[in-house]
């Protein structure tokens, strides 16, 4: 009883606390429930080291990390919201290797970013899609070809204005399918007619929406679910950040999901990057629950990051 007293207190603090930037909120509602249940369910990452950490101090809320696929050992990652828009390379030791200004971008909240494929070959995707209490009328979706990391600037951004078919959604995890469509899924607890909790949403933007105006708003329509289930008492499943694998050594794709507890992985369609079956979940250890970045390596390994200055880098796998 003390427990679930104790949870109730940590949800309600929440509940005040959710439209305030940063971790406040997922701190909190860190509880006894959320130790408890890792403590016994999935296995732990595998063959996890760390690996380094941020060494660039403007880097301080580091929401997300992708590998470069055109600068092998380079990575990219971006602060969220209040923050100018930069992208941040550095290698797998967090040693800088550059920050680079995104030409004609802002940041409200840049929670999201993935590589995925675009007319100049390879781009980086950022997306402006945080909305802790879930209020904003509409998000964004940012393009550039990939800089190199010395780059003092970028190319001049594309970007889609998007919304959700059923209202505002809370999102941090986004990644981008060989055919441009993106995907997105939503982080916070959310109850059905009934008051059950939902599982994580998935939201899909056709790879159309690039072909349109550039002022035109898109809408992002309800796709499916992942059978990840946030609950309001304990963040160890609010998804916070999700990668797309290259095609692996056995000719399939994989997408990791990463939550506050868990990373999960599931085969992916190879050219429409939507989820298929489970196919692994292990559980992170007290080290990594601020991480709110995860990317694949090329070796079918994963790298996970820290949020906040000077945070640690780790890399592991799933199973």
């Amino acid at each position: 009883m003390a427990e679930r007293t104790h949870a109730m207190l940590l949800a309600l603090l929440l509940a005040m606390t959710s439209g305030c930037g940063g971790r406040t909120a997922e701190n909190a509602a860190w509880s006894a429930t959320d130790e408890a249940a890792t403590a016994t369910s999935a296995p732990p990452l595998g063959d996890l080291v760390r690996s380094g950490q941020f060494g660039d101090r403007r880097l301080t809320e580091a929401s997300g990390v992708v590998a470069s696929t055109t600068e092998p050992g380079v990575f990219w990652s971006q602060n969220d919201s209040g923050h100018a828009a930069m992208l941040f390379a550095y290698d797998s030791t967090g040693t800088p290797r550059g920050a680079v200004q995104v030409r004609d971008a802002d940041n409200t909240d840049w929670e999201a970013i993935a590589i995925g494929p675009c007319p100049d070959g390879e781009c980086l995707y950022i997306g402006d899609v945080g909305d802790n209490a879930a209020r904003r009328a509409d998000v964004r979706v940012w393009r550039v070809p990939t800089p190199i990391a010395t780059a003092r600037v970028t190319e001049s951004a594309a970007s889609r204005r998007i919304v959700y078919a059923d209202g505002a959604r809370d999102v941090e995890a986004m990644w981008v399918a060989p055919d441009t469509s993106m995907w997105f899924a939503t982080k916070r607890p959310q109850v059905d007619a009934t008051g059950r909790p939902r599982p994580s949403q998935l939201y899909r933007v056709p790879a159309s929406a690039w072909s349109s105006g550039s002022t035109a708003t898109v809408t992002a329509e309800l796709a499916d679910s992942l059978p990840i289930v946030p609950l309001a008492s304990r963040s160890r499943d609010w998804v916070t950040d999700a990668s797309l694998s290259a095609i692996m050594a056995d000719g399939r794709r994989r997408l990791a999901i990463l939550t506050y507890g868990s990373v999960y992985v599931f085969d992916a369609d190879p050219l429409t990057g939507k989820p298929g079956a489970p196919t692994a979940h292990c559980v992170v250890p007290p080290e990594l629950r601020q991480a709110e970045g995860i990317s694949w390596l090329p070796d079918g390994r994963l790298t996970l990051a820290n949020e906040g200055r000077g945070a640690s880098l780790y890399r592991g796998s799933c199973p």
